[in-house]
């Protein structure tokens, strides 16, 4: 199979690379929300569900459904890769949140656009320029610095919560997976047709753990956090999928890297504004100074040009 080329409009990617990176950003902050009142399995098949209903007109109106039908071979194990690397990076993630803080979850996802950025230079060919290795080495310094309050935190709870993390790291390469299986499917299918395959496929995996019963309980705030976050899963995978088209892996995965500041932002913000509903993040100076070094990484290893 040929190796998939973006479409050469690198200024639309990286800021679609961009939003993903601010919608994803957001999710974990309404998603620790919403598990006080849903399982994982109900909470990840609703927001399948939906983003897949709502991608099915736009991806009939393109007439991108004809091309599932014209897949064949490989195409079509990439096709269920696809599916079973999204679903099961939801299902896992969510589960490991079970067994780990919060911050020893963000640690370890980080695997995810770790896992990215090789598969763009390993697998699809791609190349840094000076600066942009220059960029992807001070966003993994700065990484280290935001995270180094952490880290002690994560090795005294291997021992006891060794399972959560274990179910982080799956997630992110899981995640990667999905990623790679992505790329390749551009070349043969739209990414809306991908993506409707991938979220009403996952929901059809799903259903058997579903309890619809606890969707009718939820209250009023709690069922518009809901279908917030269902649709901010349609867009964010969307533009993530249009990002690919346009720009090389390895460039999205240095936005990618920039989400868990977004969350402790996030976070900080909704302390001040809803006192209690979260435990905030208390940020000290070296996570400051570690958040400036991984802004100005990305920046770095996303605009910086080939050399």
């Amino acid at each position: 199979m040929n190796r998939h080329q973006p479409a050469g409009r690198p200024a639309v990617g990286l800021a679609l690379g961009l939003f993903t990176a601010l919608i994803w950003g957001t999710l974990p902050v309404i998603l620790k929300i919403l598990v006080r009142w849903l399982d994982v399995y109900t909470l990840t098949w609703f927001r399948f569900f939906v983003a897949g209903v709502l991608l099915l007109p736009l991806a009939a109106r393109s007439r991108g459904l004809r091309e599932l039908g014209r897949l064949r071979g490989l195409s079509l194990v990439l096709l269920g890769l696809s599916v079973v690397g999204l679903t099961g990076n939801y299902l896992t993630f969510m589960g490991g949140l079970s067994f780990v803080s919060p911050g020893t979850a963000q640690i370890v996802i980080q695997l995810s656009p770790v896992f990215m950025l090789l598969a763009g230079l390993l697998i699809f060919g791609e190349s840094f320029s000076r600066l942009q290795w220059l960029g992807l080495m001070v966003l993994f310094a700065g990484m280290a610095l935001f995270f180094s309050p952490r880290t002690d935190r994560l090795l005294d709870e291997m021992d006891t919560q060794g399972v959560g993390v274990l179910l982080i790291v799956v997630a992110a390469v899981l995640w990667g997976l999905y990623m790679v299986t992505q790329k390749q499917l551009l070349q043969h299918l739209r990414a809306e047709v991908i993506l409707v395959v991938i979220y009403l496929g996952g929901s059809v995996l799903i259903l058997p753990w579903v309890n619809l019963s606890s969707l009718l309980s939820l209250p009023l705030f709690g069922a518009l956090l809901l279908l917030v976050s269902s649709v901010m899963t349609m867009g964010s995978y969307f533009t993530f999928a249009r990002a690919l088209d346009h720009v090389e892996a390895s460039r999205i995965g240095v936005l990618v890297s920039m989400t868990p500041i977004v969350v402790v932002v996030e976070m900080e913000v909704l302390e001040h504004w809803q006192p209690g509903l979260l435990a905030p993040e208390l940020l000290p100076a070296a996570s400051i100074a570690g958040a400036l070094l991984v802004v100005g990484g990305s920046c770095l290893g996303a605009l910086g040009r080939r050399g």
